[in-house]
C-alpha cells in the first residue's frame, strides 16, 4: 500500500511538471485578449511625417485659437497694464487677508533667497557678490513703484532678476505684491 501511494504521488508530479511546459514553440506572437492602444501607430514629438507635406509630424495650431485655459483677455490682471500700456497704479483687485497670507508663502519661496526675510535686499543670495545688489522693498524708491511695475519684474525679471513667470502664476504674483505692499506699511 505505500509502495501505491509512493507510485501514484511520483506519477502525479511528473505529470505535474510536464504539463508545466508551453508545449509546441511558435515563431507567431501571443495572442494579446486586450490591446488598450498598446501597439497604436504614433509620432514622437519633434519627428519627422512622411504623411505631411511639410514633413513635420506637429501640427501648427490654426491661426487665432486659443488654448483651453490661456484666454487672457484681461490686460489688467495678466499684464499689469492699462489700456494704453502703461503699469497699473493699484493691482486690479483688494488685497484681502487671505492673499497676504498666500503672497507670505510664495515670497518666502521664490523671493526670500535674494530679498531677504525682512524684504530688506540682504539675503542669502549677497554671499555670491552681484553687482547689483537685490531691492530693498523698504526703499522709498521701490515704495514708489507701481504695482503694475513690480508685477512686470516678478513676470518679465529686472537687472539681476530673472523673470519668474514660469514657476509663479498669475495670481500668486498679485499675492506676493500684496504681502510687500504689507510689510511696507509696517
Amino acid at each position: 500500500m505505500k509502495n501505491l501511494t509512493r507510485l501514484f504521488l511520483v506519477v502525479g508530479l511528473v505529470m505535474l511538471v510536464v504539463s508545466c511546459g508551453r508545449g509546441n514553440f511558435s515563431e507567431k506572437p501571443p495572442v494579446h485578449l486586450n490591446p488598450n492602444m498598446d501597439s497604436q501607430g504614433k509620432y514622437k514629438a519633434q519627428s519627422e511625417s512622411n504623411f505631411f507635406v511639410d514633413g513635420a509630424s506637429m501640427r501648427t495650431p490654426v491661426e487665432g485659437t486659443v488654448a483651453r485655459g490661456e484666454l487672457r483677455e484681461d490686460d489688467a490682471y495678466y499684464l499689469g497694464k492699462d489700456a494704453n500700456g502703461e503699469f497699473l497704479s493699484k493691482a486690479p483687485m483688494d488685497f484681502t487677508e487671505d492673499m497676504v497670507k498666500r503672497g507670505k508663502e510664495r515670497y518666502d519661496i521664490y523671493c526670500m533667497a535674494c530679498h531677504g526675510a525682512k524684504a530688506d535686499g540682504d539675503g542669502k543670495i549677497l554671499f555670491y557678490k552681484y553687482p547689483i545688489p537685490p531691492a530693498n522693498f523698504h526703499d522709498d524708491r521701490i515704495k514708489k513703484l507701481s504695482d503694475g511695475h513690480i508685477y512686470n519684474a516678478i513676470t518679465e525679471g529686472w537687472m539681476n532678476m530673472p523673470s519668474l513667470k514660469a514657476q509663479v502664476s498669475v495670481e500668486d504674483r498679485w499675492a506676493i505684491i500684496s504681502y510687500i505692499r504689507s510689510i511696507q506699511q509696517n
